[in-house]
């Protein structure tokens, strides 16, 4: 079991206040992982790259240390650490977020988080325990200050967009607001908002925020 009571030093939160201008899903495509004990063509790969996609993080933890952590579980970790992202300072903030949870990781169990750095809570939305037969155990981190970002190729595929109107719908999905993205764009208000009304026919949706709602469950898609 994960013991928060070690008296190994955690890293101080001062990230914790942080707000990155780019989206997790950005800084997850490029953060590496750490390197797994296992074969790097498991199969496992697959479910972290779909957990990326909705925000989610993997990490694997075996005899009080992190033997594996996803891109995107990388990126979640690192606001917690103070100091660079080592296999050390990632257990450390582990600890950090479960002891905000007010749970424990017992021993060959999975269990979910869900954790917001803007608000700097974290809360344990459900554990399965006996998932893992050796003495691993898995936590996936969910981020809840992240906004599922469609792929612009699926976007494509599937309503027919413009160029224009795709980057408009990534734009939305990434919890921009239209008068800044038609200054970022330099484009006139009239014009985005055409690109919207395109986005809502094709879409076959009324309001901004069912596009935005329908947005989100697209971006779990490849």
């Amino acid at each position: 079991m994960l013991n928060l009571s070690q008296s190994a030093t955690l890293p101080k939160m001062t990230t914790l206040h942080h707000q990155s201008t780019e989206s997790i899903f950005n800084i997850s495509n490029r953060a590496p992982p750490v390197a797994s004990d296992a074969d790097p063509n498991d199969k496992r790969d697959g479910l972290r790259s779909i957990l990326a996609r909705i925000g989610c993080g993997q990490v694997l933890l075996r005899r009080g240390r992190v033997i594996e952590v996803s891109a995107t579980g990388r990126a979640i970790l690192e606001r917690e650490c103070k100091h660079g992202a080592s296999h050390e300072t990632l257990y450390g903030a582990v600890k950090q977020l479960v002891s905000r949870a007010g749970s424990s990781i017992p021993v060959g169990s999975t269990s979910w988080l869900a954790t917001s750095a803007k608000e700097g809570v974290t809360a344990l939305v459900n554990q399965i325990a006996n998932v893992w037969s050796d003495e691993t155990s898995a936590v996936i981190l969910l981020d809840l200050d992240a906004h599922p970002e469609p792929s612009p190729r699926t976007l494509r595929c599937l309503f027919g967009l413009t160029d224009a109107e795709t980057q408009l719908a990534v734009e939305l999905a990434r919890g921009r607001n239209l008068l800044d993205i038609s200054r970022s764009r330099r484009l006139s208000r009239t014009t985005v908002r055409s690109q919207l009304s395109a986005l809502f026919v094709k879409t076959q949706t009324r309001r901004q925020a069912d596009l935005i709602a329908l947005l989100g469950r697209v971006a779990i898609l490849p």
